[in-house]
Parts: C-alpha cells; sequence; structure tokens
C-alpha cells in the first residue's frame, strides 16, 4: 500500500487517519506515515486475529489494551502461548498446534513496536513457508 501511495519512497504523509483501530501501527500516532514496517505490522494483527479468534479491539482485554498488547502481555499474566489460541483449532491435532505456534512466532515479531525489529514482508513470507514444509 505505501509504494502505491508514493513508488519512489515506499513512504507517503497523509493527514488523516488511514485504517481501522487496532491495525494501526504504534509508530502511526507520531509519524502520521505509511510505510512498509507498518504494513508488517497489520499483517500481523490479521495472523493474530486469525489464531486467536479474537477481534483486534475488543473490551475484553481491558481499558487501553489491544490484541497485539494482550497477546505480547500473556506471560505477564502466566497465561501459556497455547492459552491464547483457539482452542477450536489448536486441539484438532498436535500438528495444527505446533504450526499455530509456528505462525504465532511470525505474529510476534510483526507486531513488535519497534518498526526497524519487525521483519521485510519477503522474510515473513519465508517463515510462513517454512511453517507448512
Amino acid at each position: 500500500v505505501s509504494k502505491l501511495l508514493d513508488p519512489s519512497k515506499g513512504t507517503a504523509s497523509i493527514t488523516a487517519v488511514a485504517g481501522s483501530f487496532g491495525y494501526i501501527p504504534p509508530e502511526y500516532a507520531y509519524t502520521m506515515q505509511v510505510t512498509a514496517a507498518g504494513n508488517v505490522y497489520s499483517f500481523g494483527v490479521i495472523l493474530l486475529e486469525t489464531l486467536t479468534s479474537r477481534f483486534p479491539v475488543d473490551e475484553a482485554f481491558g481499558e487501553g489494551i489491544d490484541l497485539v498488547k494482550w497477546v505480547h502481555n500473556a506471560s505477564s499474566r502466566k497465561e501459556t502461548p497455547e492459552q491464547i489460541l483457539d482452542a477450536r483449532l489448536s486441539t484438532v491435532s498436535f500438528a495444527w498446534r505446533q504450526q499455530m505456534l509456528a505462525v504465532l512466532k511470525v505474529a510476534l515479531l510483526c507486531t513488535d513496536t519497534t518498526p526497524a525489529k519487525r521483519p521485510k514482508m519477503k522474510r515473513v513470507v519465508e517463515m510462513l513457508q517454512e511453517v507448512n514444509q
């Protein structure tokens, strides 16, 4: 998306919030720029939605907590990764659970609060392909 807005730079400045809350990367609040790293963050949110069957923003997480924070803070709540996965999916088989846990690792990398620490989308695709092998 960012490259479509300004193909020469891969980033673009915009003056209005674009996107839905819960998918917008944290750095957007102060940069107001659409970036490839921000797109990776949003993709990570979609992965988390798929793995947990939860919405990106939900009152059940608590005030000021979105899906990303809820997942990243699971260990502080003494929850294991298995406990945050959708049990209807993760209990189908051991292989499914292992694949879901591997995808969870990818999602956590994608939703790192530091944009520079997020993998490039090419690497995300490679990691997801490795999960399937």
